[in-house]
């Protein structure tokens, strides 16, 4: 029987599809590769509540399974203290937590619900694989119209402008392929469809024999089926802020035609049904208590390496260095910090307040976290310098079919310059990522800036990253990238604040901006002083191999050259501390430091090698605070580093900008690696060795299929399939009054429901003494730790050393 008799028109299944698809997070191509929270469409959720659904609708695993809380149970990454206090809060019996801990008792498990397509109902009763067919030649068709659509040229013929759905529908009348495959009446079948992809979507939910509360959740494993495609195609409407735009719902349309198609027209295959058992599935909400406990295990460790509050120094450093909060700046800083106790550095998002759109050549990119749109645009003076050879390679590798034809069409030229390329060793590498000239002049035509703008932009940049007086003679604003040989996510490595690029441009436009004397004569004019002798620098961190090289050093004045010479001798001390720190978990510990040099820079030059580095793996906590609470704490480089003084903000700007655009930034990197790591398959993209472009969109694995999403294998497994990255989600530390806390939350509802339902876990610190709070969802503030976690056993004593 049909639950819905009357025929659905297209304002309301408008309606529908806009639900359906703002559970799907935008994805970015190549070139603009950033972090995204695959969960971005189910934060206004709580976390069991979503898991739930996407367990439900996709098959895919949200939480770790509670046998990976029963290792760390056993390794005591948290107690018995910090599990009953979850288990209470979460309305569990902590006997009954300890029990499935212990292994003495079975994990709590839910009967599962999985939505299945008309195309999966009819393989599990026939034993066929029209599923798979459909998905598949979906999604050959989105990598035509895309990379058609995308890249110009000879590349160009392949698109259409009709839009997604009208071109599929036009090319499926004339190909054969399905029809081959069995599925009789195809191409008269779509050739009646309606035209337009709401009248085609309105005229298939007619058809379903759904109820209305299962329409949203069908759609939704429609989408789920082609994930990555979804993911592309999402990224217009995200940025207009409109789920109803742009290409997703024409893509939602043609899968849930070829859905229906496969119920009318599939032929019985001769192969018997396969018997399929009860399913069932860990329940969540057991997880989310046992998540919240491990948690609680890391972060009361954290706590207490943190120091007291101290008086500031008035003392003018030496040096003052702005590095990106990026996980791997904390080694480095660290490491800087320990050359001397003039030196002192602070973090700040890597693009340095600079929202940028940067022309170099024929090149456009958006410097500036994927949450902002550019303020400033500047061109390269000059065309940057390529070889022939390199811009065609690049050409043919941003080519739709490039991945699968590349190397057979160089052939041996190609090979010898990937072995070229793997061979040349040596420290010395100047980034030529933003190293073109550029003026700053107002030209009238939408390039560089006034007087006016570039002194508003100094006072944001000195206000917004913490740098204070008295400063020093000497400021370092160090962006940072990463290096990698072949391997197309390479802008993963580079700086997320500055939209998957490096951070070096931007460096250098705030460094010449805050060296510019009609800009400070405007800033004295506002009361903000910059002493005459105070000189800003730029530079770019490779992290790939931990050396920082200074940029447009032919400007600084002579008579900063010693400070600026001392400066680099200290740089050069701690990227080799900071190698050394490294080493150990790239397998080449103990190695002496000028072949430990050698050996990372063969590591991001070799084209075969699968993980230069680990990335922002490990990450766990965001901790904005003065840096005399962190400084000389070893955080083992998994922790983003904010400069925030309370007591500087009384009006909460800065603040509120950590917390809507830091703070969410960091959450989006680090559920991206949960998800990486915990569901590689649902959320990952899977081993790299397998990876082929498609064009310049993304990667898929073999010769075809979905478009794959999130991390790869080996930037979140060990080498022998173990978690190399631990599964936490990022625990916030704000050294701020509660008071103010909860005024940003407020204010900020977006903000609020990460912290309300658990996509991350809120930590206050007192700047005046040592009271910690945590913000507890439904309970609000609540000192932390409590009596009962207050983990004075000699169990929680060798917890918090594991921890530390």
């Amino acid at each position: 029987m049909n639950h819905d008799a009357e025929v659905l028109d297209e304002a309301s299944v408008t309606l529908i599809v806009e639900r359906v698809c703002s559970r799907i997070a935008p994805l970015w191509d190549l070139p603009n590769y950033v972090a995204v929270n695959p969960f971005l469409g189910f934060t206004s959720r709580p976390l069991d509540e979503a898991a739930r659904e996407i367990s439900d609708g996709l098959g895919a695993r949200v939480l770790p399974p509670v046998e990976y809380y029963r290792q760390r149970w056993a390794e005591y990454a948290f107690d018995q203290a910090v599990l009953d206090a979850s288990a209470r809060r979460h309305g569990f019996d902590p006997a009954d937590l300890e029990a499935v801990l212990e292994g003495r008792q079975s994990a709590p498990v839910r009967a599962a619900s999985p939505v299945l397509s008309l195309a999966e109902r009819l393989d599990r009763a026939r034993g066929s694989r029209w599923n798979e067919a459909v998905v598949r030649s979906i999604a050959r068709w989105c990598a035509v119209y895309a990379t058609g659509d995308a890249d110009s040229g000879a590349w160009g013929t392949l698109a259409t402008h009709r839009g997604l759905f009208a071109s599929w529908r036009e090319a499926e009348t004339i190909d054969r392929t399905l029809e081959i495959a069995g599925l009789a009446g195809w191409r008269a079948w779509v050739g009646r469809l309606p035209e337009s992809p709401a009248a085609a979507t309105a005229l298939m939910l007619s058809k379903l024999d759904l109820p209305k509360a299962s329409r949203e959740d069908y759609l939704y494993h429609l989408l789920g089926d082609l994930l990555g495609w979804a993911s592309y195609f999402r990224r217009s409407s995200w940025y207009a802020g409109n789920s109803k735009a742009g290409l997703l719902p024409e893509l939602l349309a043609i899968r849930l035609c070829a859905d229906m198609a496969v119920n009318e027209l599939a032929k019985h295959p001769a192969n018997p049904p396969r018997p399929e058992p009860e399913p069932s599935v860990e329940d969540e909400s057991t997880r989310v208590a046992l998540q919240d406990a491990l948690e609680d295990g890391y972060v009361a460790g954290l706590l207490q390496t943190l120091h007291p509050p101290s008086e500031a120094t008035a003392a003018r450093p030496a040096v003052q260095a702005v590095f990106c909060i990026d996980v791997r700046s904390e080694p480095l800083r660290r490491h800087l910090e320990a050359q001397s106790r003039e030196v002192e550095t602070l973090g700040f998002a890597g693009f340095f307040g600079v929202s940028l759109d940067w022309q170099s050549g024929d090149e456009r990119s958006t410097r500036c976290p994927v949450l902002l749109r550019p303020a400033v645009s500047l061109r390269a003076i000059g065309e940057p310098s390529r070889s022939t050879g390199s811009s065609a390679l690049k050409h043919l590798q941003s080519a739709p079919a490039g991945a699968f034809s590349v190397v057979e069409t160089l052939g041996v030229l190609y090979g010898i310059g990937l072995l070229r390329d793997a061979a040349v060793v040596g420290g010395n590498r100047v980034a030529a990522d933003g190293s073109e000239p550029f003026s700053l002049a107002d030209d009238r035509a939408g390039l560089g800036l006034d007087i006016a703008a570039r002194t508003e932009l100094a006072r944001g940049i000195l206000k917004n990253t913490g740098l204070h007086h008295p400063l020093a003679r000497l400021v370092l604003l160090c962006g940072h990238e990463g290096r990698s040989a072949n391997n197309p996510h390479v802008a993963g490595l580079h700086c997320g604040a500055c939209g998957g690029h490096g951070g070096g441009i931007n460096a250098r436009v705030a460094a010449a901006v805050l060296n510019d004397p009609m800009v400070r004569s405007g800033l004295r004019s506002r009361g903000v002083v910059v002493p005459e002798d105070t000189w800003f620098v730029a530079g770019v961190h490779d992290t790939s191999v931990d050396k920082v090289t200074l940029l447009d050093v032919a400007n600084v004045p002579a008579t900063h050259q010693g400070d600026l010479a001392r400066l680099s001798t200290w740089l050069s001390a701690a990227g080799e501390a900071t190698r050394a720190e490294r080493a150990t978990a790239l397998g080449l510990a103990d190695q002496p430091a000028d072949r430990l040099a050698r050996l990372f820079d063969q590591r991001a030059r070799d084209a075969s090698e699968v993980r230069p580095e680990w990335g922002l793996a490990r990450n766990a906590a965001f901790i904005a605070a003065r840096r005399a609470r962190t400084r000389g704490v070893d955080l083992a480089g998994r922790a983003f580093l904010h400069e925030y003084d309370a007591a500087a903000d009384p009006d909460n700007v800065v603040l509120t900008l950590i917390l809507t655009a830091p703070v969410v930034v960091a959450s989006w990197i680090n559920l991206q690696y949960f998800a990486s790591t915990v569901d590689n398959r649902s959320f990952g993209c899977g081993d790299k060795t397998l990876h082929n472009r498609v064009g310049t969109l993304g990667v898929v694995l073999g010769n075809g299929g979905d478009l794959r999403t999130g991390l790869a294998l080996q930037s979140v497994h060990a080498a022998d399939g173990s978690w190399y990255h631990e599964p936490l989600r990022l625990q916030v530390i704000v050294e701020a009054p509660i008071e103010k806390i909860e005024t940003v939350l407020t204010a900020q509802p977006g903000v609020r429901e990460l912290v309300e339902h658990g996509w991350i876990r809120l930590f206050a610190i007192s700047p005046d003494g040592q009271e910690r709070y945590r913000r507890t969802p439904g309970s609000g503030w609540e000192l932390y730790p409590n009596v009962e976690e207050s983990g004075e056993s000699v169990e929680n004593e060798r917890l918090l050393e594991v921890c530390a």
